[in-house]
C-alpha cells in the first residue's frame, strides 16, 4: 500500500464547490429519508441486543468486580451503575414494560441507557461518513446512500458474527466517540475540542490512541501542500504529546485501580496466526469493514481527497496492533474505521459511477460531463478564490 499525495486548495474541506439551493421537493424527500434512517437504525440496535451475547457479567462491570482488561473502560460502568440506582429511570422503564408486551421480559435502567448510547453512537457515525463524504465529493451523487452504508457496516461488524459472537457495552459509544473524533480532525475544528473529546472518549476505550495517528496524518496535508514536516511541527506535538502522556497516564491509573480482578490473558498474536492460517475463519476474517478493505486500497487513487487517502495508512498500524491485543476473528474490534471506510467506499463508487457517464474516461480520470450538469463558472471562481 502506498498512498500518494496531490497537493493544492481542492483537496481542502473548506474549498469545496458551494451546493445548489434545496428545493421543497429535496426537503420532503430528506424528511422521509431521516425517518427511514431512524428506523433503521432502531431495527440495527435492537437486533444488536437481541440477538448477540454481552461478553461481560452487568452486575460484576458495575460493580467493578469484571476481568481486566474489559473492567478498565469504566465509563459504560459509571453511566450503568447511575442507571441502576436512578428512581426515576426505574418507574419509566417499569411503565414501559407494563405497556409493552412485545418485550419478553422486564427492562432494567440498563437496558435503557444502553438502547439509547448504542443508538445514539450508530447515528453519529452515520452523520459523520455523510459530512465527510459532502466535503470531499465533487458531485454527492451518493450523499442519501452513505447512512444506509454505514448501517449495512454496523451490522456486518457487529452482527452477522458466526465465530466469536459477542459484545461489549463500550463497542458502540466507542463508535460515536471516534466518528466525532474524526470529524474534528478532518474539518480542521479547534484542538480543545479534539483535546476535551478525547479525554473522556480515553475513559471509555483505550483504541483512542489511533486518533492521534489520525490527526498527525491530517496535519500533514493541512494548508496550501502536502508537507510530512508538519508531522512534528510544534503545533502538531502541542497537541499530540500531552494527550498521548495523558493516555499513557490514564491506563497506568486505571490498571493500579483493578489489579486485584481477574486478568484475562491468552497471547492474541499466537490465537491470530492460527486462524489466519484456518481457512473456516477467512469468511469472518474478510468481513471486517465489510469486505471492502481490500477493494477501497486497490482503487485508493480514485479518491481525490489527500487527506482520506492519506489516512489509508492507518490501516496497517491498527491491523498490527490488533494482530498483538486482539483477536482479529472479533471483526467488532475494526468497528470505529466505520464511518472512515463508508465514506471511502462511497467516493470509490461514485467515480465509478462518473467514468460510466462519462465519454473515453479511465477508470479514475475526471468525466466529461454536459456543462449544464456542473455547477455554474462562477461559483468555481468564487470556492477558488
Amino acid at each position: 500500500m502506498s498512498p500518494t499525495v496531490e497537493t493544492g486548495m481542492a483537496d481542502h474541506p473548506s474549498a469545496r464547490t458551494p451546493r445548489a439551493p434545496v428545493t421543497p421537493v429535496e426537503i420532503e424527500h430528506g424528511i422521509l429519508a431521516r425517518v427511514l434512517y431512524a428506523l433503521a437504525t432502531i431495527q440495527l440496535v435492537w437486533a444488536y441486543h437481541s440477538r448477540v451475547p454481552s461478553y461481560l457479567r452487568l452486575d460484576a462491570y458495575e460493580s467493578g468486580l469484571e476481568r481486566t482488561p474489559f473492567q478498565s473502560r469504566i465509563l459504560m460502568m459509571l453511566l450503568l451503575r447511575w442507571a441502576h440506582h436512578n428512581a426515576f429511570l426505574v418507574r419509566l422503564v417499569d411503565l414501559v414494560s407494563r405497556f409493552t408486551p412485545i418485550y419478553r421480559s422486564h427492562i432494567t435502567p440498563e437496558t435503557f441507557v444502553l438502547a439509547i448510547t448504542d443508538t445514539l453512537g450508530v447515528v453519529l457515525a452515520g452523520w459523520v461518513a455523510t459530512r465527510i463524504y459532502e466535503a470531499a465529493s465533487e458531485r454527492q451523487l451518493l450523499t442519501a446512500y452513505v447512512y444506509p452504508l454505514v448501517l449495512v457496516f454496523c451490522v456486518t461488524s457487529y452482527i452477522l458474527l458466526p465465530l466469536q459472537s459477542f459484545r461489549f457495552y463500550y463497542d458502540l459509544p466507542s463508535l460515536g466517540f471516534f466518528s466525532v473524533g474524526l470529524y474534528l480532525i478532518y474539518f480542521r475544528k479547534n484542538p480543545l475540542l479534539f483535546a476535551a473529546l478525547f479525554v473522556v472518549a480515553t475513559i471509555n476505550r483505550e483504541t483512542t490512541l489511533i486518533l492521534l495517528w489520525f490527526f498527525v496524518l491530517a496535519a500533514i496535508t493541512e494548508g496550501h501542500a502536502a508537507d510530512w514536516h508538519r508531522a512534528y511541527a510544534p503545533r502538531t506535538l502541542a497537541v499530540v504529546v500531552p494527550l498521548g502522556l495523558y493516555w499513557a497516564g490514564w491506563h497506568i491509573f486505571v490498571g493500579r485501580m483493578f489489579a486485584h480482578n481477574h486478568l484475562e490473558w491468552i497471547r492474541h498474536y499466537v490465537v491470530n496466526a492460527v486462524l489466519l492460517a484456518w481457512p473456516p475463519a477467512w469468511p469472518q476474517l474478510f468481513s471486517a469493514g465489510c469486505f471492502l478493505i481490500l477493494p477501497i486500497l486497490v482503487f485508493r487513487r480514485c479518491v481525490k481527497d489527500a487527506t482520506l487517502r492519506l489516512w489509508l495508512w492507518v490501516l496497517p498500524v491498527w491491523f498490527g496492533i490488533m494482530f498483538v491485543y486482539g483477536i482479529l476473528v472479533e471483526v467488532r474490534i475494526f468497528g470505529e474505521l466505520v464511518p472512515y471506510l463508508a465514506c471511502m467506499s462511497a467516493l470509490i463508487a461514485e467515480q465509478a459511477i462518473l467514468a460510466r457517464l462519462a465519454t473515453h474516461a479511465g477508470p479514475c480520470d475526471p468525466p466529461r460531463i454536459h456543462p449544464n450538469a456542473i455547477a455554474p463558472p462562477s461559483h468555481r471562481e468564487m470556492a477558488a478564490r
